[in-house]
C-alpha cells in the first residue's frame, strides 16, 4: 500500500473519478485502480490512512464520500453525506477519526460530521461565521471557506477564508467537536486571499499559501494563536505577466527540507529551502508543463513530484532530488486524466 497514490479527476463524463497508481522500483507509475465519481474535487486520508474521503458534486448536490481502504489499496465505498453547501472544496478529520470537517467555498461555511468506524453517522452540523471582507471586490465579495486543518496539538480547527483574509481557529473538544464561534482570528495582509495552511513538523510554525496576491507566509503557532513572521512571493522578481495568476497548493517534502507552492496562470512551481526555524528561501521556479496546476504533491517514493494541471488534463511528473531540492521534468511520463485537481 505504501507505493499507491490517488488522483481526483473532476469530469462529469464517465472518465471522471478517482484513479489509483502504483510506483514500480523504477519509479514508473502504472494505473491499478479506478472508481467512477463525477465531479470529484478533493481527497483526504484519515490520520492512519485506514479510511479515505472524497468531495464531489452529484448533479447540483455537494457530497463527501467515505471509503474503506483494503489491503490492496482498492477503495471500498461505505457511505456519503450531503454538505448542503456550495463548492465544497477541502476536508480533514481529527486525529481519532471521530469527526470530519468540510469547507464550502462558494457558500462560505463549514460542515461538521460525526464518524464511526470511518462512516458518516448522520446529517452533520453546518457552521456559519462572518467578518470584515477583504478589499478585492471581485474575489472577496463574501466569505469563502477554502481549507480546514487541525493545529498540531489538535486543540483547534483552522478554517482558512479567502474572502476575509483570515484564518479562524475554532476550539476543538474530542467529545463534542468544535465550538460554534472562533476563539482566535489571524488576519493576513489585505487582499492576500489566503487559500491553504500547512503546519511544520515542529508543531510551532505554519505556512499559509495566499491565492490572490501570489505569496506564501511563514507563521508562528502557540497557545491557539497564529503570528505573522514573514511573507515571500511565489513569482520571479520583476515578472511582467499578462493575465491573472494565483496560488493553489502548498506541500512539504517528506524530509522536511523543501516547500513547493503552485501558481496557476503563470503555470509553475515555486520551490523553497526550509530552515530549521521554518523560514523560507526561494531557490527555483519551474514550469508545471501544463495549464493551471491545481495541486502539486510528492509521490510515495519521496523522490518524485506530480503536478495536477487542471486545464490540460495531465499530471506532469518530476524527479525530485531530496538533498538539493531540484525538480527535473520527466518527458513522456505524464499521466493523462480529465481535469486532475488533487493528488495524495
Amino acid at each position: 500500500m505504501d507505493g499507491i497514490f490517488y488522483i481526483a479527476a473532476r469530469s462529469q463524463e464517465k472518465t471522471g473519478g478517482i484513479y489509483g497508481y502504483e510506483q514500480t522500483e523504477e519509479n514508473v507509475c502504472g494505473q491499478v485502480f479506478f472508481t467512477p465519481l463525477r465531479g470529484v474535487s478533493y481527497l483526504a486520508y484519515s490520520p492512519q490512512k485506514r479510511y479515505f474521503y472524497s468531495v464531489y458534486r452529484d448533479g447540483t448536490t455537494n457530497k463527501v464520500a467515505a471509503y474503506d481502504r483494503s489491503d490492496d489499496s482498492m477503495l471500498v465505498f461505505m457511505n456519503h453525506a450531503e454538505t448542503h453547501g456550495e463548492a465544497s472544496c477541502h476536508i480533514t478529520t481529527d486525529r481519532s477519526c471521530a469527526f470530519l470537517y468540510c469547507a464550502n467555498y462558494t457558500s462560505g461555511n463549514l460542515n461538521e460530521f460525526k464518524l464511526e468506524n470511518g462512516s458518516f453517522t448522520g446529517g452533520g452540523r453546518m457552521i456559519s461565521y462572518s467578518g470584515k471582507l477583504g478589499p478585492n471586490k471581485r474575489r472577496q465579495e463574501h466569505t469563502h471557506a477554502h481549507c480546514v486543518r487541525f493545529t498540531p496539538d489538535q486543540n483547534y480547527l483552522c478554517l482558512v477564508d479567502l474572502g476575509l483574509d483570515e484564518v479562524l481557529l475554532f476550539r476543538f473538544t474530542p467529545e463534542k467537536g468544535i465550538d460554534g464561534a472562533p476563539a482566535f482570528r489571524y488576519r493576513g495582509a489585505p487582499g492576500s486571499g489566503p487559500r491553504h495552511i500547512l503546519f511544520a513538523p515542529d508543531g510551532r510554525h505554519a505556512w499559509l499559501a495566499n491565492e490572490v496576491d501570489n505569496t506564501v507566509s511563514v507563521l508562528e503557532y502557540a497557545d491557539g494563536k497564529l503570528t505573522h513572521l514573514s511573507t515571500l512571493s511565489t513569482l520571479p522578481d520583476g515578472l511582467k505577466f499578462e493575465g491573472e495568476t494565483k496560488v493553489a497548493a502548498v506541500r512539504l517534502s517528506p524530509n522536511g527540507k523543501h516547500l513547493i507552492v503552485s501558481n496557476r496562470g503563470y503555470d509553475s512551481i515555486a520551490c523553497y529551502h526550509v530552515a530549521p526555524d521554518a523560514s523560507l528561501t526561494l531557490y527555483d521556479i519551474v514550469d508545471s508543463h501544463g495549464k493551471s496546476p491545481r495541486d502539486v504533491n510528492f509521490l510515495p517514493c519521496g523522490c518524485m513530484v506530480g503536478a495536477c494541471n487542471e486545464f490540460s488534463d495531465n499530471v506532469a511528473l518530476f524527479r525530485y532530488d531530496p538533498e538539493s531540492g531540484k525538480l527535473s521534468y520527466l518527458p513522456g511520463a505524464d499521466i493523462q486524466v480529465p481535469g486532475p485537481l488533487c493528488l495524495i
